[in-house]
This record gives C-alpha cells, structure tokens and sequence, in this order.
C-alpha cells in the first residue's frame, strides 16, 4: 500500500527521479503504437527543423529509410521534451504507472531511428507486448550511475529477467557488439535461455514513409 501511495505521488509531481525510484525498472516499457507515434513525431520535428543535421550525424531531412541516428534523436528531441514534463524516461512520460516488459530490445544507438523503427515492428513477436528499449526506457537526463554501478542488477538485466524475447537490431555501420552492454545483454538472454531473435527490415525499407503519408 505504501509502494502505491509512493508511485502515485511521484507521477503527480511529475518528477522523474522518484517514478523510476518507485516503478520497477521492468515495467519502463513502449508499445508499438508508442513507436509508430514517435516515428510521426520525430518527422514533423525534423520538417519544422526541430531536429536538425549535425557535423557527427549528417542525415538526409529527406530521407525516410534511415532518419537521424539514436543519438541525434535523443540530444535534440527525447531530452527536451521529457524535461519539460519531470526528466522521467520516454516510457513513464508516455504510461506513468509503467508496462511489464515481454520483449527487450538491444542495440547500438548508431541507426536511424526510421529503420529502428521499422525493423522492431517488422520483426515484434506475435506474443509480445510491452518493449523494453534503453533510450526510451532510462531516464535520459537523469544521472543513472548508481543504476547501473552493478551490471547484474542493472534496469537492463532486471527487464531482461522479465522479458521472454530479446529482439537485435543490427545496423549497417557497426556489429552491436562493439558495445560491452549489447555483448552483455546477449550473455545475459543467452544464460536465461530467453527465445533471442535479429530484427530485419520490410521488404521495400521504407516503413515509416508509408506510416506518415
């Protein structure tokens, strides 16, 4: 009873910190209706020049294969947005009392956020229903560090626990793995004998072209 009176209060506050104090880290989720709305979302920003080409990430405004990388999403459109509402994470801004995770998705930041997009929706298991992915799921202005101090412990091997999939999304610059917590994910399902899956594209690539026509 405490715990829910604790939760409640930090989600009328509105403050970030308390609600990812407060909520499991395996309930820090998206659904895919969630992805397909920031997809939307991320390409009337890069219209209105919200989102804009940097010298590290040149993106084509007009390409909607790929779009602007993870990071560039994050820096310019994640954080300002969730620190307006509390500094809580895309996920507890979007569902406050959290969704229990099923699927965990990995990977590497370095693609598009129109081919992440596309690819974990072409490839969500049939079952699942709540995802779990780093740059929606953690508090992104929020310092994590003592989160993630012991990695066995950490919000990814707590959602990772919870989930029955782990979906990988390769990208066409660099292997995941050059990440250590991607190699650490995929010991971590591999041990917990989760059903792993790679994720692919659709056949014609351009997935959100069609979604916001």
């Amino acid at each position: 009873m405490q715990h829910l009176i604790r939760v409640r209060s930090s989600i009328e506050k509105g403050n970030g910190a308390e609600m990812h104090d407060n909520i499991p880290a395996d309930r820090w989720c998206v659904t895919k209706m969630d992805l397909k709305r920031l997809c939307r979302a991320v390409s009337r920003a890069i219209k209105t020049g919200d989102i804009r080409p940097t010298e590290l990430d040149a993106f084509d405004p007009q390409d909607t294969v790929y779009g602007p990388t993870i990071y560039t999403v994050n820096e310019q459109f994640i954080k300002p947005r969730t620190a307006r509402v509390g500094n809580m994470s895309w996920a507890l801004m979007k569902h406050p009392s959290g969704l229990r995770c099923d699927l965990f998705v990995t990977h590497a930041w370095q693609e598009g956020i129109f081919e992440f997009v596309g690819k974990v929706l072409n490839s969500w298991p049939p079952r699942a229903k709540h995802a779990w992915c780093c740059m929606l799921a953690n508090p992104q202005n929020l310092d994590i560090s003592h989160l993630i101090k012991t990695p066995s412990s950490s919000p990814f091997a707590v959602a990772l626990e919870s989930a029955t999939y782990m979906l990988v999304v390769p990208n066409r610059h660099a292997s995941i793995y050059t990440r250590l917590w991607c190699s650490y994910e995929a010991y971590l399902a591999y041990d917990m004998n989760k059903i792993i899956m790679t994720a692919s594209p659709i056949p014609s690539g351009r997935w959100c072209a069609m979604s916001i026509a």
